[in-house]
């Protein structure tokens, strides 16, 4: 009964022979048995999840370590993004700095290229006008010659009632006195005891040995005439007598009216003046248009200016 019946618990299970051959046949030690096997069943099982959980903390611990990795690299990149962050922000401001220096320095490069540009122009106008007067000295020695033949005649209408000059400047030779009406002759008289003898050709010469800046007659209308006292020199504004009647203001030469004007106008003033004569020299403009620059340029601030090349022009045409 008992085989039988371990047979057919047997088939029903369906075990191995070889097994069933081995199995005791007391169920309590078939029992024990299974109680055994199932022991080492679980004891092998156990140490393969020992075995795996040993593999699964080493591979914890690598990715610990590699994270840690990562975290320091991360560190390291994020502070060399805050310095090269902060290279860009000085970069920047460099280039806004230098940016700022690069336009000043091309506005002052732009106002000294003007300023260039105007010393050339005035440049060029100074030497054109001394050319000019060059040139004009040499065609016209003539001229030169009568202006110092007209004061030598005019030292000789005052006869008697001066002593004569002890030196003559001019290089011209001393013409011999006219007898000339009295009524012909303005009235002269002296505040010094004796005439001064100036000569045009003794004038000192414009703007540290220069010629004078024009070839307007200026120089061969010296001036105030020099046996006039200072009190009763006066402009030819609107002399009948070529310009020797006395006015309301003071008669300045040509060399005296020139000094005058370089040292009171600027240089752009001073170039457009020389400009002006030049053109009036060249008959490109009138003697009105040259009169109404002249004052333009002059302003109120340098009317006696005004009124002293007025004279000179009027003189001049006379």
């Amino acid at each position: 009964m008992t085989q039988g019946r371990s047979g057919g618990e047997g088939s029903e299970f369906q075990l191995p022979d070889e097994i069933l051959a081995v199995i005791p046949t007391d169920p309590y030690e078939q029992l024990d048995l299974a109680r055994k096997i199932t022991s080492m069943a679980i004891a092998s099982r156990v140490s393969k999840l020992d075995l795996e959980s040993v593999r699964l903390r080493q591979s914890v611990v690598e990715k610990d370590r590699t994270i840690a990795d990562l975290q320091e690299r991360l560190s390291q990149r994020e502070r060399m993004f805050q310095e090269t962050d902060a290279r860009l922000k000085a970069a920047l401001e460099e280039n806004i700095k230098l940016a700022n220096e690069r336009d000043s320095l091309a506005q002052t490069s732009k106002k000294l290229t003007r300023d260039l540009a105007k010393l050339e122009t005035f440049k060029k106008q100074l030497m054109q006008s001394l050319n000019d007067e060059n040139l004009h000295k040499q065609e016209d020695p003539v001229e030169k010659k009568n202006d110092d033949s007209s004061i030598a005649h005019a030292s000789s209408y005052r006869g008697t009632a001066t002593k004569p000059f002890g030196q003559k400047t001019s290089k011209t030779p001393p013409i011999p006195p006219r007898v000339t009406p009295p009524t012909a002759t303005p009235k002269v008289t002296s505040n010094r005891g004796s005439p001064r003898k100036t000569s045009v050709a003794t004038l000192p010469k414009y703007a540290s040995g220069t010629a004078s800046p024009t070839n307007m007659h200026f120089d061969s209308l010296t001036a105030m005439s020099p046996w006039y006292p200072s009190s009763k020199q006066s402009s030819a504004v609107s002399s009948p007598t070529c310009g020797r009647s006395i006015s309301g203001h003071t008669r300045v030469d040509g060399k005296e009216f020139f000094r005058q004007a370089r040292s009171r106008l600027s240089y752009e003033q001073f170039g457009a003046f020389l400009a002006n004569i030049k053109e009036l020299n060249a008959h490109r403009q009138s003697r009105e248009e040259t009169l109404r620059k002249a004052e333009e340029i002059f302003g109120t601030k340098d009317k006696d200016l005004y009124l002293s090349f007025q004279g000179l022009l009027n003189r001049n045409q006379a």
